[in-house]
Order: C-alpha cells, then sequence, then structure tokens
C-alpha cells in the first residue's frame, strides 16, 4: 500500500482528499503547513505527497524546495487555486523546482486519482 502526505491549510479539503484517497486504498496522513509536512516526512517518509502551494506559514514552493534537499526521489504533486499572480505561474514553477505533476483547484475525483496513480508508477 502506498503512503501519501496531503499538506494544505485547509481542513476540509484535507478531509475530503483524505477520504477519497483511503477509499482508493492509499494510506494517508496530514498536515497543515509545509513545516509540520517536513517534518511528518522526517519521522515517516512518504512515497507521494500533494501539497499546496499557498499556505501561512512556510509555503509550497520553499517545502518543495527543502523537500527535494532532503529526499530528492519522493513523489510530489502541486495543488493551487491561485493560478498565476501576474506572469509568475506557480503550478508551473513548482514543476521547475521538483513537483512531479500539478492540479489546478478545484479538480475532480477522478483527476486526483489519475494523477495520483501516475505519479506513483513513476518510481
Amino acid at each position: 500500500m502506498s503512503s501519501l502526505l496531503i499538506i494544505d491549510d485547509d481542513a476540509s479539503l484535507r478531509d475530503g482528499l483524505r477520504r477519497t484517497l483511503r477509499q482508493a486504498g492509499y494510506e494517508v496522513r496530514e498536515a497543515s503547513d509545509g513545516l509540520q509536512g517536513l517534518r511528518t516526512v522526517e519521522q515517516s517518509p512518504v512515497d507521494l505527497i500533494l501539497l499546496d502551494i499557498f499556505m501561512p506559514g512556510k509555503e509550497g514552493l520553499e517545502t518543495i524546495r527543502e523537500l527535494r534537499r532532503a529526499n530528492p526521489h519522493v513523489r510530489i504533486i502541486a495543488m493551487s487555486g491561485g493560478g498565476s499572480k501576474g506572469s509568475f505561474d506557480v503550478l508551473k514553477m513548482a514543476t521547475m523546482l521538483g513537483a512531479g505533476r500539478t492540479l489546478a483547484k478545484p479538480f475532480s475525483r477522478e483527476q486526483l486519482l489519475e494523477a495520483v496513480r501516475g505519479e506513483l508508477a513513476q518510481t
């Protein structure tokens, strides 16, 4: 069973993602920000991280950089509802920093599961 970590400050979104992913047969843990997520991965490695970009405290792009330094092989899916800020496309930047895939919020259950299956197949 693959282990996943959801890092997102939105508790209701984390809850929905957790339920969907557990029903699909994945072991799921949660963190409410990048710092908590980094601590979680340090204590117990995971196969895949679903990571929001815009969060208070340690935001997603910084978290991707730190994850890549500490664990270059972990798979990452970056998520954002923010899209782009002017000419700065956050999901494109997340890919440049090491996210294997991105999901623009809102996304469907099918899009989520397809992204997770696809990214896990890369390991």
